[in-house]
């Protein structure tokens, strides 16, 4: 459920986890850290690069994605890599078939745009994550989807409450913080990142630990 990439899966590189538009590689490490051993979950794995990247760094991951053909492709990617993930055919907030604090790290790179009922997820998520475990989430800002993206510097388009743009629902700081204090997580970083020049921030960044 990621964004697509239009390179080939295996020609795009899997050495750190694409956290999105204007984040360097090396935020990676330090949000998601050592991973060897730990149990990841990615919701909406796409093609599956950074779920395969994680699991070739030593991760025991399990991935979901709604798509078909984007979970063939990342069974393809991981054999490709000659490593291990679990993939699973779910929507993001199905997830019954793992039990209660098993999961160390879950991550989310793009897929959250494209989920409305975004308390619905994250309470999931807050079920099958350890105490102790983090829940990484990286957005399209909500401003850069209010841009005209052939202009966005210049032109912005009027805010239209929480409709959705092109398929992608637009989710707020507030939203994303309320959620996941509502489901008793405890934000510990939030990060904006640009694109080079841009006045407008292109990528938002949400980490939080379940206590």
């Amino acid at each position: 459920m990621q964004m697509h990439d239009t390179r080939a899966p295996a020609d795009r590189p899997i050495d750190h986890v694409d956290l999105g538009l204007g984040v360097e590689p090396t935020l990676d490490r330090r949000l998601i850290g050592y991973v060897a051993g730990r149990r990841v979950l990615e919701l909406g794995c796409g093609q599956g690069h950074a779920a395969v990247g994680l699991a070739v760094r030593g991760a025991r991951v399990t991935a979901i994605d709604e798509d078909v053909q984007q979970l063939r492709a990342a069974r393809e990617l991981a054999i490709h890599h000659e490593t291990t993930v679990e993939f699973h055919q779910t929507q993001l907030a199905e997830l019954a078939f793992l039990t209660a604090d098993q999961i160390d790290l879950a991550i989310s790179v793009t897929s959250l745009c494209y989920v409305e009922d975004l308390d619905r997820v994250i309470r999931q998520v807050h079920r099958v994550i350890k105490p102790g475990g983090h829940l990484l989430i990286s957005l399209p800002h909500p401003a850069a989807l209010c841009a005209d993206p052939d202009n966005p510097a210049l032109t912005i388009h009027p805010w239209n409450g929480d409709r959705a743009i092109n398929g992608r629902h637009i989710h707020t700081i507030e939203s994303i913080v309320s959620s996941l204090c509502r489901a008793k997580f405890v934000v510990d970083t939030l990060l904006e990142r640009h694109i080079e020049d841009n006045l407008l921030p292109a990528t938002l960044l949400t980490r939080a630990r379940k206590p």
